[in-house]
């Protein structure tokens, strides 16, 4: 008999699945979404770390168990995060200052004590790299002459705490004009980096060493974290295609546009360009900031304000309306002023003049004339009302004159000057010549 069509769920067992290719795919899902999750956490926490982490290396020990030991032995020390990088190798990152301090003092003798074992607590070596160059200063154009001693001395006459003195030397071993000293802690080299190096009358800058915010690259794989000594890759990577068993020189593809085995982008793995090496080099000057000195100290400096930012100094706001009237009638007065003040030194220049004039003609002719003064504004109506009656007094001061010269003998080319101004002066030139003539029949 032939088996019966149909009944698609009769040769099935009970709990097998009715589609395995679905059950995978959800599976797949699931421990993608875990593990994005587990990164977002990673990647949460150490954002927000802000105390340098400390490096635990030990023989045979887990992370529980260097858990356990913090807990019940070191009940101070608070902790965020432990992370195992490798076999016998964690990370712990502690939250405060305080709790830094006593696991680098404290974490391995408690480990030796309890387990047996010898253990090494330590500071990452990017960060030591930064804390060594926090004490290193270098000084340049130093003559030759002038030995390690001779700056060693200076540094312990001015009261520098130092470790070494060295002067720098080239690939074929002759010294240079630069020497690098390191002090004690960054404390004494920020000083010096301010003070300079003087020996006797001479006089040197110092600089502070720099920072290497270069991330390291590996030469087989191309990632970055670490050198090719320490990879674990099998095959050689090339640079420009990201294939294997073969290098950039030996590339068969290497008319064809090149793609980066770290970023998949159309340059090669050791280009500068690459987001994955801008990354990692952020991250390095996050670090550098952190715990270096001098930028800490190029933070705090405060820089001079843009005298022509609109932000720095904005425009002043005028609330109140100004007639143009009033501009007018002050700038008006302040022209009246100006123009009276000028009158007036001109009178007095004049009248400064006139006085020299007269006593001039009193040492040369030896005769009595009076004073010639300039009369001001208020007077002038007086002197227009004298005009009538000193034009009916001219005969008389004429035959007065007269009298006078006759009496006298004087010479004849005497002129007498009377009058205020002068035009009163030039008036009474006018009337004399005729007396000058009728004196010369006289005689």
């Amino acid at each position: 008999m032939p088996p019966k069509r149909g009944g698609g769920a009769r040769g099935r067992k009970k709990n097998e699945p009715e589609n395995p290719s679905t059950t995978i795919s959800t599976t797949n899902t699931t421990t993608r979404l875990e593990t994005d999750e587990e990164k977002q956490q990673t990647t949460n926490i150490k954002t927000n770390f802000e105390i340098a982490p400390l490096i635990v290396e030990a023989e045979l020990l887990t992370k529980v168990k260097l858990n356990l030991l913090i807990k019940n032995h070191l009940p101070d020390v608070k902790i965020l995060n432990i992370q195992a990088n490798r076999p016998n190798v964690f990370t712990i990152y502690p939250k405060d200052v305080k709790s830094f301090n006593q696991l680098l003092n404290e974490l391995s003798t408690t480990i030796q004590t309890n387990e047996n074992q010898h253990s090494a607590v330590y500071i990452p070596r990017s960060i030591q790299r930064i804390m060594e160059n926090n004490k290193e200063a270098f000084v340049k154009k130093i003559d030759l002459e002038i030995s390690e001693d001779d700056i060693s001395r200076t540094l312990d006459e001015q009261g520098f705490k130092y470790e070494k003195v060295t002067r720098l030397t080239n690939k074929e071993k002759t010294l240079l004009k630069t020497v690098k000293i390191t002090f004690s802690d960054s404390l004494n080299r920020d000083l010096f980096v301010k003070l300079g190096l003087r020996i006797d009358s001479m006089f040197f800058n110092a600089e502070p060493a720099n920072h290497n915010n270069k991330p390291s690259q590996c030469y087989k794989c191309f990632k970055y974290g670490h050198v090719a000594k320490y990879c674990r890759a099998e095959n050689q990577i090339c640079s420009r295609c990201g294939g294997a068993n073969h290098k950039f020189d030996s590339c068969p593809v290497s008319n064809q546009q090149p793609i980066c085995c770290n970023c998949k982008g159309e340059h090669i793995a050791t280009s500068p360009n690459c987001p994955k090496f801008q990354d990692y080099q952020q991250k390095i000057q996050k670090t550098i900031d952190q715990y270096s000195t001098s930028t800490k100290q190029m933070k705090s400096t405060p820089t001079c304000p843009i005298w022509n930012n609109p932000d720095e100094f904005p425009a002043a706001r005028c609330t109140d309306k100004i007639d143009p009237r009033t501009i007018i009638e002050t700038l008006t007065e302040k022209i009246m002023l100006v123009v009276e003040q000028a009158t007036l030194k001109i009178f007095e220049t004049l009248n400064q003049k006139f006085e020299s004039l007269t006593n001039q003609l009193r040492q040369k002719f030896n005769i009595e004339i009076e004073e010639l003064t300039i009369e001001t504004e208020n007077n002038k109506q007086k002197i227009k009302n004298n005009q009538t009656s000193t034009t009916a007094q001219l005969p008389t001061v004429q035959d007065q004159t007269i009298e006078k010269i006759q009496e006298e003998e004087a010479d004849p080319t005497i002129i007498p000057i009377n009058g205020t101004k002068s035009k009163d002066i030039s008036s009474n030139r006018s009337p004399v010549k005729p007396l000058n003539t009728t004196h010369n029949n006289h005689d």
